[in-house]
């Protein structure tokens, strides 16, 4: 059909489609609730004149007209908002009544890459499905092509008065170019500084009104009736969700209902505690539902959002709600909500000043005994009123700025006298060292000036007031403070002691402190001397912890850590000479109120572990004596009494205590650490200690025997069978991969070079069920790889096949992220690792992808010559199945040039199979972390030049090269058009004020 014949002859039919396109859109919309209606849906056939003038300039003017041109039937669907236009995109109008050629597909956005041209639309090609065209009255439009337009009403009136102007403008050489050009630059600026903009406004207005029309339904509901009546946590949590969203930032005065709100939400949570979690159920599956702790998480975060409209009730409502709180996540979440409360707040000071926190206090003071639950929440809020600074934020659409200054202290001081004496009555009441340590981290508040800027000397001059304050009440408490406490308070006081000692000269005289300074000074040395009267705190301090103050510190403001190491070591050597038969009944005493020390970390009991093995090596029987008569405290240092006693001269009472606490229940795990740090040559103890433990199901000994035996084998072990193998079966047997703990080994043993297949399994076994494989369970199975390369593939794919991985139970790895140690092992083999892989897919190819071709990737991350090419070697003689596996390799790249031989091999294979070009298509477009707001245009952008190159190779490779550059030019657009979009709102949003917040 040339273009004579489309005029005589098609035009009319043409325009006969385009209407019955049109009618079918219509009858569809108006069929589908909450979609757009449209402002205008337009037809029209392409008349003669203008299709003759394109094919004049496209040099088509003999061609087939119904082959170059999709536009000869076009349809315009014209809508008010860019929301509109998503909407309807969205939905499946178009796919569901029509065929769509996908690849005709335009999306009309400026980019550099079309010369930024200003129209913005998309463009769909459609033609009458085939249940449509079997109908009689369709018959006709069997394979016509439409255009469908889909643009917004702005846009619309800016195409159609720029394409009359500009596009049908007759041909005026030599006269009003210039103009002309001007008239264009016109036309690009009305779109990008009104309508585009515009554009943007009116998506924002309607984006907010129908925000305010959910709002209102949810007002007219009467929301926290459903909420109070809700039974399952899973509308609890959608109910507050809306409340949140929805209903309180559009209430016109929410300081009005949120009381009654918190009352709701408290009990929301507390109803939520005993309610089962139910759940969710969906067309396609049955999700885990909302758990008591995610209603309470919901809740306070709405608390926290409105904190300023009801204060004294978003405090008892905390309050309430902390009190029997059982998850220590909610409960430090309701802790730092208090602290956002309490704290001074920039933005609230410069309206109020500390009216928050007098109302807080005022609060809190009418409570002559803060009941235990809530002590926590009132040592915070006092905490954050001895803060010397307001902080703040503000946040616009491109940064946020982090504001502070130093609050007033003629302002607060009353604040903080109170505080510090609140926080005095609070210690008084405590019931625990913990609960007295946070009381004086809170009080060391008390002391700290602005950090950031200059501190006024008003300010400092208070701070050292206070400072001294709070250095005579602790040193009148001296008696009943423990030494765990005395020596972190007087780690403290050395530092202030030192910074003080500056202010003492013309410093503190031009602000105003030298007095208060001296005074501070002076208070300290008292609360020192008053601690180190008793003399068990002095040894105390040389045998426990990591910060005891040595004498000469507080002369040598330089820390030394070193000088510190070795006093300790002679004052430790000097205590030894003490211990005799005549004292060693005290030292007994003192050695438990040592090992009493409760401590979760490693650097509090390594001079006294060492000072019981030097006495133990060198008074066996003093040591025997304490062993005898020790406490629970005592006997967990039990290892240090054997490796003293095993270093010693009297073997026999090594032997005594030995056989001792091998019969005596609740020690073997004690023994078993003593094996691991004397190593004795004992063969037949250490079988004894394997049955005893197996026997008590003692877990902590079993493992550490099994770990010995990796240390030390061949040495100083029974044969295997007799405890390595025994051992993890043990654990095997009880689903327990704990073992794995202890097995620290930075270097690979002699066991590992004799290692048979019978304990490579074992060790393999026994780590199936870890959770994760850890650093050191890695390192392990990478010393069993050495031998048994094979095995650990066989491990690795029953670990990706687990239950618990199939699950999706999020707790469960079953290989990490990135290997570390096992990559150079596993990668040593290609065709093996490729064969194992290969099984992996056999036996679920569904989501190979993300398992076995996962591990691959890891492994070859580079892609090398090696990996290639026995992947193409796979491809030129197999089957799709060899091609989907090969595929379900290159999906982990992202579409590196390293991996373009294997595509492209792929390609010509197999050159007629839709699933290999998909699945191409899926590793070029591949990508790994994008940065910024347009990083994945600039990351499509990137695979499109890499791409380009296999336009010269011809054939099925260059076919499938254009193609996939128009598709990534229409992602392209697509990302370009959405991230623009983003961008636009999100400035609206922080231009019209939105963004100033509080932290």
């Amino acid at each position: 059909m040339n273009i004579d014949e489309y005029e005589r002859s098609h035009f009319a039919r043409y325009q006969r489609f385009a209407e019955t396109v049109r009618l079918i859109l219509e009858r569809a919309i108006s069929a589908t609730e909450d979609l757009p209606r449209p402002v205008s849906i337009q037809s029209r056939a392409k008349t003669a004149m203008s299709l003759r003038k394109r094919l004049e300039e496209s040099g088509n003017i003999d061609a087939d007209v119904s082959a170059v041109r999709r536009d000869l039937a076009g349809v315009r669907l014209i809508f008010y908002t860019n929301n509109d236009v998503n909407r309807f995109l969205n939905s499946s109008i178009v796919f569901d009544n029509f065929d769509v050629d996908r690849a005709a597909t335009k999306i009309h956005h400026p980019l550099p890459e079309n010369d930024e041209t200003r129209y913005r639309a998309i463009h769909y090609t459609v033609s009458l499905n085939e249940a449509r065209c079997v109908l009689p009255e369709y018959q006709e439009f069997a394979g016509l092509r439409c255009e469908i337009q889909i643009q917004t009403i702005l846009i619309h009136a800016w195409a159609e008065t720029s394409h009359d102007i500009i596009y049908k403008v007759d041909d005026r050489q030599g006269f009003g170019t210039e103009a002309l050009a001007q008239i264009k630059k016109r036309f690009d600026r009305i779109m990008d500084q009104y309508l585009v903009p515009a554009g943007y406004e009116f998506q924002r207005v309607q984006q907010d009104y129908e925000r305010l029309i959910a709002g209102k339904e949810l007002f007219d509901q009467r929301l926290l009736e459903p909420l109070r009546d809700a039974t399952d946590n899973n509308d609890r949590h959608q109910l507050i969700t809306s409340l949140g969203d929805d209903l309180l930032p559009l209430y016109d005065d929410v300081p009005s209902i949120f009381p009654e709100v918190l009352d709701v939400l408290v009990d929301a949570i507390i109803t939520a505690r005993t309610t089962p979690s139910k759940p969710i159920e969906t067309p396609f599956s049955s999700y885990k539902g909302y758990e008591a702790s995610d209603v309470a998480e919901k809740a306070v975060e709405i608390i926290d959002r409105y904190r300023y409209t009801a204060i004294e009730e978003c405090f008892q409502a905390l309050g309430r709600i902390f009190a029997e709180e059982p998850d220590e996540r909610i409960r430090t979440k309701i802790s730092e909500t208090v602290g956002h409360l309490a704290q001074y707040n920039l933005q609230v000071w410069r309206q109020v000043g500390p009216e928050v926190q007098r109302r807080l206090a005022s609060v809190m003071n009418r409570q002559a005994v803060v009941p235990l639950a809530v002590r926590p929440l009132f040592i915070e809020t006092w905490n954050q009123m001895l803060d010397a600074e307001a902080t703040g934020n503000e946040w616009t659409a491109d940064a946020v700025s982090i504001q502070f200054g130093e609050v007033p202290i003629d302002q607060v001081h009353e604040l903080r006298q109170s505080a510090i004496s609140a926080l005095f009555e609070l210690f008084e009441q405590a019931g625990s060292d913990q609960e007295q340590r946070k009381i004086i981290h809170a009080l060391e508040n008390a002391k700290r000036p602005a950090n950031r800027g200059n501190s006024s000397p008003d300010f400092q001059r208070q701070c050292l007031i206070d400072h001294k304050r709070v250095i005579d009440f602790l040193a009148a408490r001296t008696p009943s403070l423990s030494y765990e406490l005395r020596e972190t308070i007087e780690h403290s006081a050395l530092f202030d002691y030192h910074h003080a000692i500056p202010l003492l000269d013309t410093r503190g005289t031009a602000r105003g402190c030298q007095h208060q300074a001296g005074e501070l000074m002076q208070a300290i040395r008292t609360m020192r001397d008053a601690f180190n009267e008793d003399p068990a705190y002095a040894r105390y301090k040389i045998l426990v912890g990591y910060e005891g103050v040595m004498p000469w510190q507080w002369d040598e403001p330089e820390f030394d850590p070193q000088r510190v190491e070795s006093y300790r070591d002679e004052q430790s050597a000097a205590m030894l000479e003490e211990v005799n038969e005549d004292t060693q009944q005290d030292w007994l005493r003192f050695l438990e109120r040592c090992a009493a020390t409760k401590s979760n970390d490693l650097a509090t009991f390594p001079k006294l572990g060492q000072f019981i093995v030097k006495l133990a090596e060198r008074n066996p029987a003093i040591a025997e004596f304490m062993l005898d008569n020790a406490n629970d405290d005592l006997l967990h240092f039990l290892p240090g009494f054997l490796n003293g006693l095993f270093k010693g001269a009297d073997h026999e009472a090594y032997r005594r205590v030995l056989t001792t606490f091998l019969a005596r229940p609740g020690h073997l795990s004690a023994i078993a650490l003593h094996w691991r740090g004397s190593s004795p040559n004992d063969p037949g103890t250490l079988a004894e200690l394997l049955h005893r433990s197996i026997e008590g199901d003692d877990r902590r000994a079993i493992a550490e025997c099994a770990v010995f035996v990796l240390r030390e084998s061949p040495d100083k072990v029974p044969p295997l069978d007799v405890v390595f193998r025994p051992a993890l079966r043990h654990f095997i047997s009880n689903v327990d991969p704990s073992w794995v703990q202890k097995a620290w080994l930075p270097e690979k043993t002699p066991f590992f070079d004799q290692l048979d297949a019978v304990d490579a399994d074992l060790i393999l076994e026994s780590l199936l069920e870890l959770p994760e494989l850890s650093y050191d369970a890695e390192r392990l199975v990478s010393y069993v790889a050495d031998r048994h390369l094979d095995r650990v593939w066989d491990f690795l794919g029953r670990r990706l096949a687990h239950p618990r991985e199939e699950s999706g139970d999020h707790r469960f790895e079953a290989v990490p992220y990135r290997f570390q140690l096992l990559t150079r092992r596993l990668s040593s083999n290609v065709e093996l690792a490729l064969n194992k892989t290969r099984s992996l897919f056999d036996a679920d190819s569904s989501l190979f992808a993300f398992r076995g071709g996962k591990v691959l990737a890891q492994i070859f991350p580079a892609c090398a010559a090696e990996v290639s090419d026995a992947l193409i070697a796979r491809v030129s003689a197999g089957n799709e199945d060899d091609a989907r596996f090969v595929l379900g390799v290159m999906q982990n790249f992202h579409g590196e040039p390293a991996t373009h031989i294997v595509l492209k091999a792929l390609l010509v294979n197999f050159p007629d199979s839709d699933l290999v070009r998909s699945g191409v298509a899926r590793s070029i477009q591949n990508t790994g972390v994008v940065h910024g707001e347009f990083g994945f245009v600039d990351s499509l952008r990137e695979k499109r030049r890499l791409i380009e190159p296999w336009l010269s190779e011809g054939g099925v490779v260059a076919d499938f090269a254009r193609r996939q550059i128009a598709a990534i030019d229409l992602n392209i657009l697509s990302e370009q058009r959405h991230a623009e979009e983003r961008s636009a709102l999100r400035r609206l949003q922080f231009d019209e004020g939105d963004g100033t917040g509080q932290s």
